[in-house]
């Protein structure tokens, strides 16, 4: 047996609360965790539509059923089977829709990617390796991606935020989670603030809402 890839066109889906107009001062990338809509994960930003702020969801391009054949249709962004491809049309799908967003707004918004779960190693594996214009790095009961190099774009992350959040009771993260990602980022020279909260794999709208009006200062948030 050979195996063998053809390269094809697919049609990606993305979510978005705000307007796109001259009024948007900031922008936020949020990617869904495993096994998540994305149709369903942007609601837990809805306390964000202040009418500066534009929300992004993408959604991952592998659909599945949750349970069986009935159940409902959710995403995941990449399996371990022929991971090089999917981080590749992630990158070339991810970047498409940055530049399409982007491009109608003002220079000077400032541009959050969150990512959420299996969400965060997506979206740090993306921003290291395709390094688009953001300010803050914001990664949510999830790890660094293991297979990126990031001492090799430790300069691009030199003038970023970066932020390492998770629940006081997170059934899914290892022991030792939190040294773990922060000896990681040590080792690529990336200063991560590590903010903890009451709670478990979850978003909290108010912890979510004060971190990121006030990213900019946040060691003062908790």
């Amino acid at each position: 047996m050979q195996s063998n890839s053809l390269r094809v066109n697919k049609t990606a889906h993305y979510y978005t609360i705000g307007k796109i107009n001259n009024d948007i001062k900031r922008v936020i990338f949020a990617f869904h965790g495993y096994g998540q809509a994305a149709r369903k994960f942007i609601h837990k930003f809805d306390e964000l539509d202040d009418g500066k702020t534009l929300v992004v969801c993408p959604e991952g391009l592998n659909r599945f059923y949750w349970k069986n054949f009935t159940g409902e249709v959710v995403s995941s962004w990449m399996t371990k089977q022929d991971r090089e491809d999917d981080i590749r049309d992630n990158n070339q799908y991810l970047n498409q829709l940055f530049d399409l967003i982007v491009s109608q707004l003002s220079k000077e918004i400032k541009i959050t990617v969150l990512g959420f779960s299996q969400g965060c190693p997506t979206a740090s594996r993306w921003v290291s390796s395709q390094q688009p214009k953001i300010n803050h790095l914001v990664l949510w009961a999830g790890q660094l991606a293991h297979d990126e190099d990031f001492s090799k774009s430790k300069e691009y992350f030199l003038n970023k935020k970066l932020l390492f959040i998770y629940g006081n009771e997170d059934e899914f993260l290892p022991f030792g989670y939190k040294e773990r990602q922060l000896e990681l980022a040590h080792k690529s020279s990336l200063v991560f603030q590590v903010m903890e909260f009451d709670g478990k794999h979850e978003i909290k709208r108010n912890v979510l809402k004060k971190v990121l009006f006030e990213i900019d200062s946040i060691q003062t948030l908790f």
